[in-house]
């Protein structure tokens, strides 16, 4: 595996020793960089790949189009408008947005469902595409080679496993969630304002979507997880200050413009937006995972802790010494994914057979994987569905991997088909864009809206309020429902 990522990095490290420097399109200086332009855009189109298999778009044609318009528009008034940009909504509940080298970018549902006016997504679209244009992304990314570091997510699902099984997880997206500095942070809200502000909008709106993150992070509580965006997008001092300063200087720099902001279009927008986790994705209920829109659903082993990332999963014995991953890729046959596997893995198959799973076709393979520490045997079930293949990957130490068995075997085993029609029919909540009938308080509104109080003061925070702020008649607002 080691020698591997070796001859990986080899040519690049060579492109280095030949043109290590570059001149950076916004501040017209000398940087080092390892990726050519050509290299940023080929880079840029395999993320986005991963990104399609791992993560999915959101399915709106409606919605994408708008996004990817919007994103055009302020692209076009960049430091780099040749790019081929690209931008596409994720399916993901998570508040974020991310930049991929040579004009890949993407937001989540998510960011959607937190977003209150046109202007404020496009401060947001704008700050990603000033990463890509002051080549932040493709620097960071150069970085990372440097010092062969691994990026991927499902790396880290993998636990103490990571390093030895890489091969078999999707790194590519990783590129996505490795953290700006905050003087990137600075120079992109510098470039936001500007390219938004040039575009026609009142670009002091990114200013309230900063304030937003912050509320959301305060309501959570001290010691609770920073929302995603600010886990890749450090806050630099004074940002919303500096923004709304910025914003005001460039508004006395086109006093012809009246900048728009637009709520009610963009709340017209999103209404029927799916909101939070979609359980036709998946969902757990005890010691059960299911998948509804396949209609599979396998069991937990008793007491391992579980967790997911799109379409991974990772179930974990206590001690750690058993490990389970679970994925689903796009695929027709089962022998081209085991072939995948084996050679992605510089495996040696120990067992193979043939068989069913919930009366589907499937391959059931025992293999070894070697590094310069340690033996590696896993248990690999593949079972081809439709136009998909459930992948179950078992993993014990050599040692341990007798005693272990039937648990690695187990989730796997336990597949089958859905049988409760009201698990395969459960759907996910969505943003409805209601006006407020009367003057009365955020929190009587909610609670006259139907939204489950457990969601009150999430609901609240979408609109940018506290439960005890007024609303006025005909307010448009959203609700989760």
């Amino acid at each position: 595996m080691k020698a591997t990522r070796c001859g990986y990095l080899l040519p690049v490290l060579l492109t280095l020793l030949l043109s290590a420097c570059a001149i950076n399109p916004v501040t017209g200086q000398q940087e080092l960089m390892l990726l050519s332009e050509a290299d940023e855009r080929q880079l840029g189109s395999q993320t986005d790949l991963s990104v399609v298999e791992q993560y999915g778009f959101y399915p709106d044609g409606a919605l994408n189009s708008y996004v990817d318009s919007l994103g055009q528009q302020m692209a076009r008034l960049s430091h780099r408008p040749q790019l081929d940009w690209s931008f596409k909504v994720m399916d993901s509940p998570v508040v974020n947005a991310f930049a991929a080298p040579g004009g890949y970018i993407y937001v989540t549902r998510g960011l959607l469902a937190a977003v209150n006016d046109e202007a404020e997504l496009a401060g947001v679209l704008g700050h990603e595409i000033a990463h890509v244009t002051a080549r932040h992304s493709a620097r960071r990314y150069s970085q990372t080679l440097l010092t062969s570091l691994g990026v991927g997510l499902g790396v880290s699902l993998a636990g103490d496993y990571g390093d030895v099984i890489e091969p078999l997880l999707q790194v590519g997206t990783g590129l996505l969630f490795l953290k700006y500095s905050r003087d990137d942070e600075r120079q992109a809200d510098a470039l936001a304002v500007e390219y938004a502000s040039k575009a026609g909008f009142d670009a002091g709106q990114l200013a309230n979507f900063f304030d937003s993150l912050e509320r959301m992070n305060a309501r959570e509580g001290e010691g609770g997880r920073l929302p995603e965006f600010f886990s890749t997008h450090p806050s630099p001092e004074n940002r919303q200050a500096s923004v709304r300063q910025m914003a005001a200087d460039w508004q006395r720099r086109l006093p012809e413009r009246t900048l728009r902001r637009d709520h009610k279009g963009y709340l017209q927008r999103i209404n029927g937006l799916v909101y939070g986790d979609d359980p036709r994705k998946g969902f757990r209920e005890g010691d059960w995972y299911y998948l509804p829109e396949p209609g599979v659903q396998f069991r937990i082993p008793d007491e391992w802790s579980f967790d997911r990332s799109a379409l991974q999963a990772r179930m974990a014995a206590a001690d750690k010494k058993a490990l389970v991953l679970f994925e689903v890729k796009e695929g027709t046959g089962l022998d081209a994914a085991l072939s995948e596997f084996v050679e992605g893995m510089q495996a040696k198959v120990l067992k193979s057979t043939t068989g069913t799973r919930a009366g589907l076709p499937s391959r059931q393979v025992i293999s070894q994987v070697s590094d310069q520490q340690r033996t590696i045997r896993i248990q690999s079930d593949f079972i081809l569905g439709q136009g998909q293949i459930f992948v179950f990957h078992g993993l014990a130490e050599d040692a341990e991997f007798p005693s272990r068995h039937a648990l690695l075997a187990g989730p796997a085993a336990s597949f089958a088909k859905i049988a409760d029609q009201n698990k395969r029919e459960r759907q996910p909540r969505r943003i409805q864009i209601k006006a407020a009938p009367q003057s009365t308080s955020m929190q009587a509104f909610l609670r006259a809206q139907g939204v489950d109080k457990e969601l009150w003061q999430e609901v609240a925070w979408l609109n940018g309020k506290q439960l005890t702020d007024q609303v006025a008649v005909g307010e448009w607002l959203k609700v989760a429902k």
